[in-house]
């Protein structure tokens, strides 16, 4: 007789979590990056295909405000902006796209004399391979870095 043991099975988790940092150095002073990233309409100047996007409300950011990112006139993001102060602010995801489950951007101006380090540092847990997801935030920081650069400095 053959005894069958069963091993114990574990649940399929296809979801990822992942942090991700990225910093862009910028030879402006901290007062004109943070009056940049104060107006959520500045968020499409830093936005790969921004003509397809639409940001609502376009207005100072405030601590509880929600703001929306559109695509083609759907909204694609919904972002509760918290801990808002004069060295950077928090947008938490509460409505994102299928494959994103949980997104949480930390915005960080850290001066430096007469420049100013942006500090991103993003928790996201996706469906997608970490491996993907790197990849396309890594390429989009860096396009936002060499945006900041031109209209900035």
């Amino acid at each position: 007789m053959i005894n069958i043991i069963p091993l114990p099975v574990k649940p399929l988790n296809f979801l990822r979590k992942m942090e991700f940092f990225s910093y862009c150095s910028l030879t402006a002073p901290m007062e004109l990056v943070r009056g940049f990233f104060n107006n959520s309409a500045n968020l499409l100047k830093i936005t790969p295909l921004s003509f397809l996007f639409k940001v609502e409300p376009e207005e100072e950011l405030k601590e509880g405000m929600v703001i929306r990112l559109k695509f083609l006139g759907f909204t694609i993001m919904e972002s509760l902006i918290r801990d808002v102060g004069a060295f950077g602010f928090t947008d938490i995801a509460l409505k994102k796209p299928f494959f994103i489950r949980h997104w949480e951007h930390r915005h960080k101006f850290i001066p430096k004399g007469n420049s100013t380090v942006i500090e991103d540092h993003l928790t996201v847990e996706s469906l997608l391979p970490n491996v993907l997801l790197r990849l396309f935030l890594r390429l989009m920081f860096i396009y936002r870095c060499r945006r900041l650069k031109r209209l900035l400095t």
